[in-house]
């Protein structure tokens, strides 16, 4: 969801998060989240998309990969 960051140009942006997982373990450890913030004008280029187009939301959507593990946790593990 694109909000105004808290910057003098009153820039539109949005912030891009994933969750970070060990996989060397099994069930996979939560290790955290990586993010970033990015402006709106910066996907607009990319794009070729207005920042408030349906369809720039549409290419998000299909352009994502991320995929979350699947996880099965015993009730010891879920404490």
């Amino acid at each position: 969801e694109p909000y105004e960051f808290n910057n003098p140009a009153g820039k539109i942006g949005t912030t891009v998060s994933a969750p970070v997982y060990d996989r060397s373990v099994k069930p996979p450890l939560f290790l955290g989240v990586v993010a970033i913030d990015l402006y709106m004008d910066t996907f607009e280029q990319v794009l070729g998309e207005g920042s408030t187009s349906s369809s720039m939301l549409q290419r998000f959507v299909q352009l994502s990969t991320a995929r979350c593990p699947k996880l099965a946790l015993t009730e010891c593990e879920l404490d």
